[in-house]
């Protein structure tokens, strides 16, 4: 297989973005619309799944889906949307605006096997490292760069931790142009790909994958799929050595993605929006300290949607787009 370099919008590094005019800022016809909407929603969230697009009388925030999931898509495949008008005294609005927001932007997909559509990002646990048996999300540890499920996946900040809890955006593109450049004795192994470990939850016991390319071309532009603590977990659940040359090809991903001028970082605020394509972009977070008050302790609202006619499409059967594990979106949040 031949190797080439990808130069595309999607192939960026952080000097691109020194100022913010990367940032969405809803207009103010646009927060009044998106609340007005979100409070018209049903009190029975059961309700919530039976809405539409089509159900919603979307005028000034139509332009803003259309522009957001092109940049997703087929541009730099990350928005950042500020001031949502939600407070972080109001998590019943922040859910409710979030949801306004999925209908608008995509399919929405259930994101584990409790057929959750919006999961809560906070400390449930403290886990010392993203492990076997537990997903990141629910414990304060780093989460090292990863994709996650859909052809987008975003983050609602309701509350932020008062220490920690830095973000990064890191172009899978810019990467694998920078192997082609300095180690391409990589690239055949990327290209073949890795198993992704699947952890037990629910009524789901664990699971190992086929082999998934990491890096996966098209006619015009690079597609990849990298998840660095899912990938090592075949391996160590199995008591196995990973392989010296996919252990090697992991190391150079994650060196290139850690440095500086690859590594876009920031602390999202109460009420953004952060919106990553999972084709193009790798994200992660640092480990935080949270507030010891759980009422002002760090919230985020997760939601992972596909976008209709995307480039998502092209590399994903239609019955693994239904969402985690082929489970059908049933429940908002879960709520113990």
């Amino acid at each position: 297989m031949e190797f080439v370099e990808y130069q595309t919008s999607s192939a960026w590094k952080s000097k691109d973005f020194d100022d913010s005019s990367w940032i969405d800022i809803l207009s103010n016809d646009q927060r009044e619309e998106l609340l007005m909407l979100a409070k018209s929603l049903p009190d029975n969230e059961d309700e919530w799944l039976n809405i539409s697009k089509d159900d919603l009388a979307f005028n000034f925030l139509t332009p803003l889906f259309i522009q957001t999931n092109k940049e997703l898509d087929a541009g730099r495949g990350f928005v950042l949307l500020r001031e949502l008008g939600i407070s972080e005294n109001d998590e019943d609005l922040a859910y409710r605006v979030n949801w306004i927001l999925a209908l608008g932007l995509g399919d929405v997909i259930a994101q584990n096997a409790n057929g959750e559509v919006i999961g809560a990002v906070q400390a449930v646990v403290q886990a010392d490292d993203n492990g076997a048996n537990t997903r990141g999300y629910v414990s304060n540890a780093e989460l090292r760069f990863h994709c996650d499920g859909g052809d987008v996946a975003s983050l609602v900040c309701v509350r932020q931790a008062p220490e920690g809890g830095v973000s990064s955006l890191v172009s899978m593109i810019s990467i694998h142009n920078t192997i082609l450049r300095e180690c391409p004795e990589h690239l055949e192994t990327l290209y073949k790909g890795f198993h992704i470990y699947g952890r037990k939850e629910g009524d789901m016991d664990s699971s190992i994958s086929p082999l998934i390319p990491t890096f996966m071309p098209k006619k015009d532009h690079l597609l990849g799929f990298i998840n660095l603590r899912l990938m090592e977990l075949p391996y160590e659940t199995q008591g196995e050595p990973m392989p010296a040359e996919k252990r090697a090809a992991l190391n150079a991903i994650e060196e290139i993605a850690e440095r500086p001028e690859y590594k876009l970082q920031f602390k999202l605020q109460p009420g953004d929006m952060l919106l990553v394509q999972n084709y193009t972009c790798m994200h992660k977070r640092s480990g935080f300290i949270d507030h010891p008050d759980p009422k002002k302790s760090r919230l985020m609202l997760r939601l992972w949607y596909n976008i209709r006619g995307g480039r998502g499409e092209a590399i994903q059967a239609p019955e693994k787009r239904a969402g985690y594990f082929n489970k059908s979106p049933y429940v908002i949040r879960h709520k113990s």
